[in-house]
């Protein structure tokens, strides 16, 4: 059996029309997508889009309460799903944090904006937030496949930090600790291939983005500033499914590049 699978940071939800499309023009089975955005208030927009033959789940990362927006992650599937499971990191509570301007540095947005340009500090504010790691199980003709969808915080220059090595730690353990079935993991990790935490994840499973050197797009804003070349930030993982390659597609209604998968059960 074939899986077409997509990874994909969809730029705080700019277009979700766009996104349902590409998804079906492309004939993807499992979407795990990154920056879900909406208003606190409603719901995610992208379900709008969808009809019966594909089934959407989420995992909040935190509220930022003085924009009235819910930040957090999804999954897409073609298949079934049995089960779902949101582990939280970095939450006291195990939940999506409350994050107000006050709780901040400086204390304007949980967005980067040119006034807040610290050089070096970009992790620090970063930090403050939680982070879900959503896990779907899934039903395909030929068994249960388990798929995990995350987003780790952003640093400056993408540089790995101690909290990034830590959520490979976390989801690592969640892989070990779970039944040993197959699985895909992936997420915008904002990291580099060559990095402690990439390695760390790869001792549970097999990463299939060590040779990929970009995942930005051709316009995103950090280009356009002192990030150097080779961003390769978004990762795809996997065990006990045959992979057969991994590309990456300029798309127009995301800053990130498509990383588009195919694997086989």
């Amino acid at each position: 059996m074939k899986i077409n699978h997509l990874q994909l940071n969809i730029s705080v939800l700019r277009n979700p029309a766009k996104v349902t499309e590409y998804i079906r023009r492309n004939q993807v089975d499992i979407a795990c997508l990154q920056e879900i955005a909406y208003s606190t208030d409603s719901h995610c927009p992208i379900i709008d889009f969808l009809d019966g033959e594909l089934k959407y789940s989420e995992g909040v990362h935190f509220h930022q309460v003085d924009t009235n927006q819910t930040i957090g992650c999804g999954i897409i599937s073609k298949f079934p799903v049995i089960d779902e499971i949101k582990f939280y990191f970095n939450s006291p509570d195990f939940a999506p944090k409350q994050i107000s301007n006050k709780d901040l540095l400086p204390g304007s947005t949980i967005h980067d904006q040119p006034s807040d340009d610290y050089p070096g500090s970009r992790g620090l504010k970063h930090a403050l937030k939680s982070r879900c790691v959503l896990v779907n199980l899934l039903q395909t003709p030929k068994g249960l496949i388990r798929v995990i969808c995350c987003n780790y915080t952003v640093t400056d220059l993408c540089t790995e930090t101690e909290q990034t090595y830590n959520l490979s730690l976390f989801i690592k353990a969640i892989i070990q600790n779970s039944k040993d079935i197959p699985t895909i993991l992936s997420g915008d990790m904002n990291i580099r291939a060559k990095s402690y935490s990439v390695n760390l994840l790869n001792e549970a499973l097999s990463c299939h983005t060590l040779d990929i050197k970009d995942t930005l797009s051709e316009h995103h804003r950090a280009k356009l500033k002192d990030f150097p070349n080779g961003l390769d930030i978004d990762h795809v993982f996997s065990k006990g499914l045959n992979h057969e390659s991994t590309i990456t597609e300029q798309i127009d209604f995301s800053d990130h590049k498509a990383l588009l998968s195919k694997f086989s059960l």
